[in-house]
């Protein structure tokens, strides 16, 4: 195919000038285009772009974008994945293009509304991933998602998306650590408080974070303790006690700026009562036991 278009290619160079205009590329590209016929039209596209005159001009290039972004949707509906991401990065950097060439900026608008569109496509591939526990591929697509805005949109806000995805793959994190072997939890462990950490920078008093992050220390605790082996030394025993100690101390101010954010989730006394239960507080743990029944019972 690739040879067929080079000879193709040399074959139109080789028309007179006043005959090569009626054959323009772009114009036939267009319409094929217009004719939704993707496959001639991309074609004959992607003749123009291979041609000096043509690749100088905006609209080759804004054309070119239009064409993969809708082979880029057929190819999705058709669940040919591979050849999608192809074309919708094909439209992604011909817009790009476009942009770079129109000085007069007759285009840059109608290019970042279709840029945004596939930047939100991007962004919804990396929650498809999250759900497969492809946490790379997530990665990548988030990532081209928030470079695609920050060319677009500099000045955006990006930190609620940033949230939303954090605290998405923490949550794929935290199903997938009651999975795993005792040898892989660590790891993924560290993955889980390093990403609702990073949503508490962003925002500190995000109550899902505080709760979610204390539950994750909480259940490391109680992990601990249920796969504790009573044969082994004292001295084994006491440490393992000290680091379900130290687990249940870090989960405790997260619980409870959780409780301050929001006084009436029950989810979060029943916290505070097993992590101060946990930590041989009794007396806490029972007061918070009996503010549960109070909300209970109103």
């Amino acid at each position: 195919m690739k040879r067929l278009i080079t000879i193709s290619l040399v074959l139109f160079l080789m028309i007179p000038i006043g005959l090569r205009a009626q054959l323009d590329p772009v114009s036939l590209a267009l319409k094929a285009y217009t004719n939704k016929d993707l496959t001639k039209a991309k074609e004959l596209i992607e003749l123009a772009v291979q041609d000096e005159t043509h690749s100088q001009r905006t609209k080759t290039w804004y054309f070119r974008g239009f064409i993969h972004k809708d082979l880029y949707k057929n190819a999705r509906e058709e669940k040919r994945f591979k050849d999608a991401g192809a074309h919708r990065q094909t439209a992604i950097e011909s817009f790009y293009k476009s942009i770079e060439l129109d000085e007069k900026q007759e285009l840059v608008s109608e290019c970042n509304n279709t840029l945004r569109y596939l930047s939100n496509t991007l962004y919804n591939d990396a929650a498809y991933a999250l759900d497969s526990n492809n946490f790379e591929l997530a990665d990548e697509y988030f990532e081209k998602h928030k470079s695609i805005q920050s060319k677009i949109s500099p000045d955006s806000d990006f930190r609620p998306r940033q949230i939303e995805f954090s605290s998405y793959k923490a949550s794929k994190y935290s199903a997938l650590f009651e999975q795993v072997s005792n040898e892989q939890k660590e790891e993924i462990s560290s993955k889980i408080i390093d990403l609702y950490k990073g949503v508490l920078d962003i925002d500190s008093n995000n109550i899902s974070a505080n709760y979610n992050l204390a539950i994750h220390y909480y259940n490391q605790g109680v992990n601990l303790i249920e796969n504790m082996d009573y044969d082994v030394d004292f001295e084994l025993i006491f440490e393992i006690q000290a680091q379900v100690m130290d687990l249940f101390g870090a989960a405790l101010p997260y619980m409870h700026k959780a409780y301050k954010l929001n006084p009436y989730r029950k989810e979060t006394l029943v916290g505070l009562s097993g992590i101060y239960f946990g930590l041989n507080d009794i007396e806490k743990s029972e007061y918070y036991q009996e503010e549960l029944k109070k909300l209970e019972s109103e």
